[in-house]
């Protein structure tokens, strides 16, 4: 095998190994949020207790993620499979921060109004009381 061979073997093979480990999206999915109103629902997790604007998402987003009356969705966190956990430790008060909108009332005043108004539901959980609950929120 001539040297040429070897180190064009061993940059392809360095580049498949390369492409497969950056290729492999991490997430964790344990997070499900449940609605039990009888209305449809958009939901956000932030940092603080307290909505931070830099978070905030455009209008389209939350409508497209909406969570109809008596259904769930799992919500996603990239990077690792305990993708949450480390968003929970990363945030001001270490516990996970979901708000809770109506979608009529988003769609009539927008993300920015509801967040200034108080036009929203919260539930702070600590990372014991999401295990605790099988990470499930249900929303009543």
């Amino acid at each position: 095998m001539t040297i040429q061979l070897k180190i064009a073997l061993k940059f392809h093979c360095m580049f498949f190994l390369a492409f497969f480990l950056l290729s492999c999206d991490y997430y964790d999915g344990r997070l499900e949020v449940i609605n039990n109103r009888n209305y449809t629902i958009a939901v956000e997790t932030f940092l603080d207790s307290i909505p931070i604007h830099s978070e905030i998402k455009p209008e389209p987003y939350y409508i497209s993620n909406q969570i109809l009356p008596n259904e769930s969705i799992r919500l996603i966190e990239l990077g690792s499979t305990r993708g949450w956990s480390s968003r929970i430790n990363r945030s001001y008060n270490h516990k996970l921060n979901l708000f809770v909108f109506k979608i009529d009332s988003l769609r009539i005043y927008g993300i920015d109004s509801l967040l200034t108004m108080g036009l929203y539901d919260k539930y702070i959980l600590s990372e014991i009381e999401l295990d605790k609950r099988n990470w499930k929120v249900v929303v009543n």
